[in-house]
């Protein structure tokens, strides 16, 4: 009887060695439902988020190295071809030379804001806002984008929404990243939809675009860094899967929450804020 009582323990411990050597795949056989099943239980979900992490991590380390050498890749064999006048010192080519430069340099600045949001929580500005202008601040922002595309503004703003209590500039930029992965995604002469609801003062703002939805296995993941649920179109759309992950962290930051659902022709990411009234009461 003590042996199988202990036979969990001993299990766990075994596969915690496993666990501290890289290798995540083992899980304890939960035979029973009293504290050790449940103690096993929870170290399998433990081992199941693990596993989790490690294969996101070895996937933006895949895609930062691509995202660094397509761009450094088009530099260095434009500046040969340069070198070895094969192609003339033209104004289409320095453009060329240009536009790769600047890919590396919005790379790096979206890696300086994720690292900004990481921080956030400390350097908060709270003050009341309005909500609704700040949103409209950056559809007129991306007026230009929106008209080339065709693409339509639906608002959606329930009375009770107009302000909250938060840091404007790190608002603003939650809400950019959101209209700007809308505009990217939509299909030409499609739709974005952007409403506000109150529930228990709490504020919820969903940006919904049309377009290809994101499938099941991908959605809980797309608020991590560098997560993108279909590779080939998020580079071409210029994305390198921070954009999101910036969102989560500038949102968490203010004791908000962030979340997404999706079809196969609509994708809805939103995000809650308490209420400038809920917020002042608890100060």
């Amino acid at each position: 009887m003590t042996r199988k009582f202990l036979r969990p323990l001993f299990q766990m411990t075994a596969i915690t060695r496993q666990i501290a050597s890289g290798n995540y795949r083992e899980r304890v056989n939960v035979a029973t439902s009293d504290e050790v099943g449940q103690l096993a239980q929870s170290f399998n979900q433990m081992a199941d988020s693990l596993e989790k992490i490690e294969l996101l991590r070895k996937n933006m380390v895949s895609d930062m190295a691509h995202e660094l050498r397509t761009p450094l890749t088009n530099l260095r064999g434009c500046m040969e071809a340069l070198s070895d006048g094969v192609v003339p010192a033209s104004k289409e080519t320095f453009a060329i030379l240009e536009n790769e430069s600047l890919r590396l340099v919005r790379l790096v600045e979206n890696l300086q804001q994720l690292a900004r949001a990481d921080a956030a929580k400390a350097y908060l500005d709270r003050k009341k806002i309005s909500l609704h202008d700040q949103l409209r601040q950056i559809v007129d922002l991306y007026q230009y984008n929106l008209q080339e595309k065709g693409l339509t503004v639906e608002w959606r703003l329930e009375p009770g929404t107009q302000t909250v209590f938060a840091d404007r500039d790190k608002l603003l930029q939650a809400i950019r990243n959101l209209v700007d992965n809308a505009w990217k995604y939509s299909p030409p002469q499609g739709t974005i939809t952007i409403s506000t609801t109150l529930s228990n003062d709490w504020i919820k703002t969903i940006v919904a675009n049309q377009g290809e939805g994101i499938d099941e296995k991908s959605l809980p993941f797309i608020f991590e860094r560098f997560y993108r649920a279909e590779h080939s179109r998020s580079r071409d759309a210029g994305g390198a899967g921070i954009g999101l992950a910036i969102v989560k962290e500038l949102i968490e930051a203010h004791g908000g929450r962030v979340g997404a659902e999706s079809s196969p022709s609509w994708t809805s990411i939103w995000f809650t804020l308490p209420s400038s009234h809920s917020s002042l009461q608890n100060l």
